[in-house]
């Protein structure tokens, strides 16, 4: 009967400690799952360096899906003349070759997605790629990329949103989170718990906080499904390019100051003093630039965006010989005189609630407001120079 107790007692301590064993080992596992999974995910990540076909540098992310085979975006690559990529490592001491890149095997514009082919006998382990269909809102993620050229970024986050519809540049389901990025992180891979590739880095926006988006990976999966022979680079040019577009207090400026210098100074506009030409110019200058912030919001129906971006055609005879080339310079044919005639009816209020300004008739209407889009024109093509 002693026996029997001392053999419970030393059960129950052996239960005991074995439950405290597990419960320290289970807290090692988890404390060291991030590390494993940082080093296991940068191990397969790259940094895509590209030269532009007029030798301009950029960078990007990408990730090896297959032997020589690098996911990333469709914009990382866009434009590219020659590319390389290097492996990222965890030690930062080792110098890494480049490996140049072959070209595309595979690309989806609307999605933001390719696959490219890269030589040079380089080898890294794929990322094992997961079901973006089972992402839940809350879910911890980790985005692995170079933002800013700092190779190797490991962050984590969490899914905050999932946006059946996307965005305005990216069409299709998408994914929202709030690991830490930066311009540099696109094309890198967001992964899961067990590692796995959910979602690759997309987008981010500049004017709020962790406001991040990643297309789903089932999407490349589908891609891959239509890996082809090598092709050149796309060389695509985009129609909403920041590179044309002047801040908000410019183009404030330039609209007032196009304004004014026509309604002043020529003489159909009869005004008595040039502190009313200053009012009108500021007021018109304003609706403007409140209208052209709202068009370049993300929440503007991208198909009405990609009409407001349209430009003028460089040759004229080609875009009407193009059947593809048509539709941009028919869209640009009603774009301008619609801007000229809601110039000329802000001129009409004016006209109508202002006493001291003074036009005459439809026509007079007209051509001040053709001369207030040309000047308008004329200043912004000389401070995109500039800027």
């Amino acid at each position: 009967m002693t026996n029997i107790i001392i053999f419970k007692d030393q059960l129950k301590i052996c239960i005991i400690l074995l439950s405290i064993l597990l419960f320290l080992g289970t807290n090692h596992i988890h404390a060291q799952s991030r590390t494993h999974i940082a080093e296991k995910t940068k191990a397969s990540t790259v940094l895509i360096e590209i030269e532009g076909a007029k030798g301009q540098p950029s960078q990007g992310s990408g990730f090896f899906i297959g032997n020589g085979l690098v996911a990333t975006n469709y914009h990382v690559i866009n434009g590219a003349k020659v590319g390389t990529v290097k492996i990222v490592r965890s030690n930062s001491n080792t110098q890494q070759k480049r490996y140049p890149i072959e070209g595309v095997v595979a690309t989806d514009k609307e999605k933001d997605l390719a696959i490219v082919r890269v030589i040079g006998g380089v080898y890294a382990l794929p990322l094992p790629l997961g079901n973006s269909d089972h992402v839940k809102d809350g879910q911890i993620v980790y985005a692995v990329g170079n933002p800013r050229g700092f190779e190797g970024t490991f962050s984590s986050g969490e899914i905050s949103n999932i946006l059946p519809n996307g965005t305005p540049r990216i069409k299709g389901k998408v994914l929202q989170f709030t690991a830490a990025i930066s311009r540099g992180s696109s094309g890198g891979a967001v992964v899961n718990q067990w590692g796995q590739v959910i979602g690759i880095v997309s987008e981010t926006r500049d004017d709020g906080q962790n406001l991040n988006f990643a297309i789903p990976v089932n999407a490349l999966k589908s891609l891959m499904e239509e890996i082809g022979p090598v092709r050149p680079f796309p060389s695509e040019s985009t129609s909403h390019s920041s590179k044309n577009q002047l801040p908000y207090l410019l183009l404030l400026i330039v609209m007032s100051a196009a304004v004014f210098g026509v309604i002043w100074f020529i003489p159909t506009v009869k005004l008595e003093k040039w502190s009313t030409a200053a009012w009108v110019a500021l007021a018109i200058g304003n609706i403007k630039t409140w209208l052209t912030a709202i068009a370049r919001s993300e929440s503007f129906p991208a198909g009405l965006k990609a009409v407001l971006d349209i430009q003028a055609p460089n040759r004229i005879g080609h875009a009407l010989e193009c059947d593809e080339c048509i539709f941009g310079l028919v869209a640009y044919g009603v774009k301008f005189p619609t801007y000229v005639l809601f110039i000329a009816f802000l001129l009409g209020i004016t006209n109508l609630t202002v006493k001291t300004f003074e036009l005459n008739g439809f026509f007079s209407t007209f051509f001040v407001a053709l001369l207030i889009v040309i000047t308008e024109m004329v200043l912004q093509m000389l401070l995109i120079g500039v800027v």
